[in-house]
C-alpha cells in the first residue's frame, strides 16, 4: 500500500529514531527554542549567557530525551529537522507563556534592582540619551536599559519593556501603541563643505524611503560611502567624507553642519510608543512611558526640523 494512505505516523518518524532517554527537561526545550530563534548554536550561546558546548549539549540531551534528531548540524550551519520543526510549532507557545508568567509575577512584587529596557533605533536612543537625566528620574529608583537595534525585538517574550518604533504601526496582538512625534530628516553637510558628495544608505533607492529620498536630492554628487547606522554617519560627515540624511534635531543642533535641501523639502517618520499589556502591570512601565510621551511632546518642532536657528545652504 503506497504510504500515503497510511494513518499519521508518530512524531519519531518524523526523522531518525533515537532511543528515548528520561523525561525532557523544561529548560532544554527553552534552550533548543533559542537555537531555533537566532538560527545557530553560537548566537543562542551569546543570547542565553552559555557556552556554545553547553548549548550543543543541552539541545543533543533534549534530542535524547525526544527519540529524535531536532537538529541536522552542517560544517557552517545548522537547519532544523522535519521532527525539530514540529517540535518547535508546538512548542512555540511555551516561550511567550513562561515570559507572561515572569512579567505578571515581576507586576506585583517591589523589586527595586529591576531595570526597565527601552528599545529603538540608534538615532532615537542617542536622541534619549541626552535626555537620559530627567528619564532616570522618572523612572527611580528602578535603572533604565537602552538597547539600540534596528530589529524588533518581542515585547511579550520579554526581549524589552518598552519599544520606540518607526515607519508602520505594529501589528502583534496584546501591544498597546500611542504616537508620539514626528520625526524630520534633511540632508546635512559640513558648513565649509556644502558641495561635497552624498554619503548614502546602504538600502535600494526602490524599497528605502530615506535612499529614495536621498536619490531625489543628491543630483550629480557621486556616491562617496554607504552607510546605514545614523550616528557613524553624523561621524563620517564631520571628518569630511560627504554630506548624509540625518535626523533634523541631530544636524540642526550641531553649528558644524548645515541643512543643504531645499528649504522645507524633509522626510518624516512617525515615532510610535509600544508596550506588552503584561509590562504594562508594573507601575514604572506606565511611568517611564508618560515621562517619554511628556518628552517628545516638549521637543517635538526641534524633531519635526522647525526649530532650526541658523539657515539652510543657499
Amino acid at each position: 500500500m503506497d504510504s500515503r494512505t497510511d494513518p499519521p505516523a508518530a512524531p519519531e518518524r518524523l526523522t531518525s529514531q533515537r532511543p528515548r532517554s528520561a523525561a525532557p527537561s523544561w529548560d532544554d526545550l527553552r534552550i533548543f527554542l533559542a537555537v531555533a530563534s537566532h538560527g545557530s548554536m553560537s548566537r543562542a550561546a551569546l543570547a542565553l549567557q552559555l557556552s556554545q558546548p553547553t548549548v550543543a549539549r543541552r539541545v543533543t540531551a533534549l534530542e535524547d530525551s525526544l527519540g529524535v534528531t531536532l537538529i541536522e548540524r552542517g560544517v557552517n550551519a545548522i537547519r532544523l529537522s522535519e521532527a525539530g520543526a514540529a517540535v518547535l510549532e508546538a512548542a512555540s507557545g511555551m516561550a511567550e507563556g513562561a515570559s507572561a508568567a515572569v512579567q505578571t509575577a515581576e507586576a506585583y512584587r517591589m523589586d527595586v534592582g529591576a531595570s526597565v529596557r527601552i528599545t529603538a533605533t540608534a538615532s532615537v536612543t542617542l536622541f534619549l540619551s541626552q535626555h537620559a537625566p530627567e528619564l532616570s528620574r522618572a523612572a527611580a529608583p528602578h535603572q533604565i536599559a537602552f538597547l539600540p537595534t534596528r530589529r524588533k525585538l518581542n515585547l511579550a517574550t520579554g526581549e524589552a519593556d518598552i519599544a520606540l518604533r518607526m515607519r508602520s504601526l505594529p501589528e502583534e496582538p496584546d501591544l498597546f501603541v500611542r504616537r508620539i512625534a514626528l520625526i524630520a530628516f534633511a540632508l546635512y553637510a559640513r558648513s565649509d563643505d556644502p558641495t561635497a558628495p552624498v554619503i548614502a544608505p546602504p538600502e535600494d533607492p526602490h524599497l528605502s524611503m530615506q535612499a529614495a529620498y536621498l536619490e531625489r536630492l543628491r543630483g550629480q554628487r557621486p556616491v562617496a560611502a554607504r552607510i546605514g547606522d545614523m550616528p557613524m554617519r553624523r561621524q563620517a560627515i564631520l571628518a569630511g567624507l560627504g554630506a548624509g540624511v540625518l535626523p533634523c534635531w541631530l544636524g540642526d543642533s550641531d553649528p558644524d553642519l548645515i541643512r543643504i535641501s531645499p528649504p522645507g523639502d524633509v522626510w518624516s517618520e512617525d515615532l510610535f510608543l509600544v508596550t506588552h499589556h503584561l509590562a504594562r502591570r508594573r507601575p514604572v512601565i506606565g511611568t517611564i512611558a508618560d515621562a517619554l510621551a511628556a518628552l517628545f511632546k516638549a521637543q517635538a518642532a526641534l524633531l519635526a526640523g522647525e526649530a532650526r536657528t541658523r539657515p539652510a545652504a543657499p
